[in-house]
């Protein structure tokens, strides 16, 4: 071969590989180009919602849910549990324990009380429409409220539209259409349910054998309890951001830890040497976490205090002294208690109706001004003498309560409020005005609060606190069997859609 025709074929078969070379780079480039136009697209359509309200996370009863409407039923167990303390919220609960022995998470167990929940509801939903049962004018009310709430609350609460207030109240991609769907859905199951419980008896028999069986829940115990916290700072003395390594912070925390636990046990030698509880709180207010004198409260709200066993142990006395410690991650906490009493709370319960004449706006951050508590009674002082020139009865006042009350929770009921206690959390003049010992059916008056004034009624004295608490007890057990029964046969069944339910 010439050499110049080795030299052609050399630059053809370069050309060839170049080629090639070029080919396979539009190629790589190609798949490159795919897979970033393939993720964009999920990620636009994942942050759309239309895989959340598309795919079925949980089939029941041939009923479909999407991962939007598990959301709304996980957040909703999440958020009562997280009142109560159950867990650290500020923490993930896939990281936390629920159960010891199994290692369940937080998170599995919050998920499985969510389908559960959804389970009963749609079971009682469907048996209530099969049996034809109506809304009661009181569920049918409340249901309302609630939804005249949505439908005019985002302007009061600084939302830019409803949309975005059912967004950030019941998950990011619920819509307001699906939402009255599930609403709808609770109210039916919820009140065929009570209706099917009102009309079961139990006798004092039935009583005492749950008190006996459940008594250190159902035992009311009065203790005291001091906290001390040791964490690390995240700023410093002039409010600028702390930069510190894991080394550094570690050393810090187990400085705080140090400290805080000589504030504890210096309250535990103080106590143990017979000072009282409230002057050792004095004392040491400004450099406790909290703290809570004679505190009483039902057994089953200490199951997840580190000291709620050690109180709840037969042989505790008056006057013992315990000192617990607790890792929350973040924070380490000493906890003091001393143990005072325990037994069955004998205390009566009582009911009243109420309507709230507001001071001012409730929008408002600022507190209202003496004009405006004025107003308000003026305004609260005519109500009460218009329905004491009527019949001025408890229906007439329910009736009064439903279309003046400011306090819309209990509006839809007549302004009715139930089982109150001495240790019930409303403001103080509310509270003291119904657990009144001197207190009469029938008594009407005048009662001034943070948030303005209140007509109150006084309806009734009920069972004691520890009654009140086996009836629910007998309740949670009826509904559980009703529960099981309507949903024999309805096993949840989970779909692709719960890869999008968010922990």
């Amino acid at each position: 071969m010439s050499t110049d025709k080795k030299a052609k074929a050399d630059r053809n078969e370069k050309r060839r590989q170049e080629e090639a070379k070029d080919r396979r780079s539009i190629a790589v480039y190609s798949v490159i180009g795919v897979a970033v136009v393939v993720a964009a697209i999920v990620l636009m359509i994942g942050s759309s919602g239309i895989l959340q309200r598309t795919f079925a996370a949980q089939t029941i009863g041939g009923v479909k849910y999407t991962a939007s409407d598990v959301q709304y039923f996980y957040n909703s167990v999440y958020t009562s549990y997280a009142n109560n303390y159950a867990f650290d919220s500020g923490t993930s609960v896939k990281k936390q324990v629920y159960d010891q022995e199994t290692g369940q998470s937080w998170h599995d167990f919050l998920m499985e009380s969510a389908i559960e929940t959804m389970t009963n509801q749609t079971a009682l939903a469907a048996q209530a429409k099969s049996e034809g049962y109506e809304l009661s004018e009181q569920a049918r009310n409340e249901l309302n409220t609630f939804l005249a709430q949505i439908n005019s609350g985002w302007i009061s609460y600084g939302y830019a539209s409803r949309d975005d207030l059912v967004r950030a109240s019941f998950g990011a991609h619920m819509t307001y259409d699906r939402l009255v769907e599930l609403v709808n859905m609770e109210y039916l199951a919820t009140d065929y349910g009570d209706a099917k419980l009102n009309a079961i008896e139990h006798t004092d028999a039935d009583y005492e054998a749950y008190y006996q069986e459940h008594t250190d829940d159902l035992d009311s115990v009065t203790f005291s309890q001091f906290t001390f916290q040791a964490t690390v700072p995240t700023t410093d003395e002039q409010g600028a951001p702390l930069e510190l390594t894991d080394a550094e912070e570690a050393a810090r925390l187990e400085e705080e830890k140090a400290a805080q636990k000589v504030l504890a046990e210096e309250v535990k030698a103080k106590l143990e040497g017979g000072q009282d509880p409230q002057t050792v709180a004095d004392e040491y207010t400004d450099r406790m976490y909290s703290y809570s004198v004679s505190r009483q409260t039902p057994g089953a709200n200490l199951a997840y205090s580190t000291y709620g066993e050690w109180l709840l142990d037969s042989a505790r006395r008056a006057g013992d002294i315990s000192l617990t410690e607790r890792d929350s991650g973040s924070s380490y906490f000493y906890y003091v208690a001393v143990f005072e009493d325990r037994g069955r709370d004998e205390e009566p319960t009582n009911d009243v109706r109420h309507i709230l004449v507001r001071a001012g706006s409730a929008a408002s951050s600022e507190d209202p001004t003496q004009e405006q508590f004025d107003e308000a009674e003026q305004k609260a002082q005519a109500l009460l003498d218009e329905w004491k020139a009527g019949e001025a009865t408890e229906e007439s006042f329910s009736a009064l309560a439903s279309a003046n009350s400011a306090d819309t929770s209990s509006a839809s009921n007549g302004g009715l409020i139930s089982n109150i206690t001495s240790s019930s959390s409303y403001v103080e003049t509310f509270r003291d005005w119904a657990t009144d010992p001197a207190r009469k059916e029938g008594d009407a008056e005048l009662v001034k609060s943070e948030y303005g004034w209140h007509i109150m009624y006084y309806v009734s004295s009920n069972d004691p606190v520890w009654r009140q608490t086996v009836t629910a007890g007998l309740r949670s057990q009826d509904f559980e069997e009703l529960a099981a029964s309507a949903s024999q046969g309805m096993t949840p069944v989970s779909g692709f859609g719960m890869r999008f339910v968010k922990a």
